[in-house]
């Protein structure tokens, strides 16, 4: 059986024509999607890709639905960026698939690191199996596949 990985966006990652003032050059979640579904099926990998601009489905799928997948990437964006939301409720479940020992990748689009960012705080889980991939736009994505791919792997070894 093929391994599996669930890619889940939150909010306003929809529209990426004009993110924060920063131009992505015609970067758009369905150019990452398309992205995204070619190296899986290169990889023989099953995808399930999905973007929410609702705090309590987005929380659902990390803590519910996740667990039916062999990986998981997630790009919180919209969360991490929002004053107003504590993100402990998604770093629970975040913890929790992390410590079922399945890779679980937090990417972004930006470096989220530098100097001018608002973000500075990953969802990130010191415990378990979690990596963090930022600043290579579309590109961050890719490598979260093949290093859950790569994971995956080494695991039936």
């Amino acid at each position: 059986m093929n391994p599996s990985i669930l890619i889940i966006n939150g909010p306003r990652l929809d529209d990426l024509s004009d993110y924060d003032g920063n131009s992505y050059g015609g970067l758009t979640l369905a150019k990452i999607r398309q992205a995204c579904d070619a190296l899986c099926t290169k990889l023989g990998v099953r995808l399930d890709f999905r973007q929410t601009e609702d705090q309590d489905k987005m929380f659902q799928w990390i803590a519910r639905e996740s667990e039916e997948f062999d990986g998981v990437i997630i790009n919180p964006v919209g969360y991490s960026r929002a004053a107003t939301v504590s993100l402990g409720i998604y770093r629970s479940a975040i913890q929790v698939i992390a410590r079922l020992k399945k890779p679980v990748i937090e990417v972004h689009i930006n470096n989220i690191y530098r100097q001018s960012a608002e973000i500075t705080q990953p969802l990130h889980e010191p415990e378990g199996d979690m990596g963090f991939i930022c600043g290579f736009g579309l590109h961050s994505y890719l490598a979260a596949i093949q290093a859950i791919k790569s994971r995956l792997d080494n695991r039936d070894r």
